[in-house]
């Protein structure tokens, strides 16, 4: 009995605090209310993701001679890509995606992906950390892949790209102080 009393006592606090503040001006629409619902609206509320463009050349590891017909895959975007007479794959969208591990040490200016690189006689190559900038287009990285011995099983080239020399300075920096 006294839990209910209580509950009806305060909708009865609350219910006069709403007609006092009603009664004293004030409105829960301010005259700007339809101007600041059209503003919002015009707000698009997906996100939009960024993006740069990749155009990986896979060359032999000893002429750097131009492989055609080598298949480049990007893990992140679930696709595979051939390259050209030239080496080349087609121009790649390549969305940027923020690396969260450095979200709150120092900020990446750029994006990174991976790139699978495989061509039947050659040992398959895995770029880790390929760089990619937004709104710019990078004719590369060159791909050096090298042909396999006969008879030999050779495990994955595993290379990194490394971060510019400018931020790994600033990292250090930021932490010698």
């Amino acid at each position: 009995m006294y839990d209910r009393i209580k509950s009806l006592m305060t909708i009865v606090v609350i219910m006069v605090v709403i007609v006092s503040l009603i009664s004293n001006g004030y409105s829960l629409y301010d005259g700007n209310f339809k101007h600041h619902i059209e503003a919002f609206s015009q707000i698009n509320p997906t996100y939009e993701p960024h993006y740069g463009y990749i155009q990986p050349q896979v060359v032999d590891g000893f002429t750097e001679r131009p492989i055609e017909g080598a298949a480049v895959v990007i893990p992140e975007l679930g696709k595979k890509f051939m390259t050209n007479a030239q080496g080349l794959t087609p121009a790649i969208q390549v969305p940027i995606i923020e690396d969260a591990h450095y979200k709150n040490i120092l900020p990446k200016t750029w994006g990174e992906v991976t790139l699978i690189v495989y061509k039947e006689g050659y040992i398959d190559y895995v770029l880790f950390h390929t760089h990619v900038w937004e709104n710019q287009s990078r004719k590369g990285p060159k791909i050096l892949l090298f042909p396999k011995s006969r008879g030999e099983v050779s495990d994955p080239m595993a290379i990194v790209e490394s971060p510019h020399r400018l931020w790994v300075r600033q990292l250090v920096e930021k932490f010698k102080r």
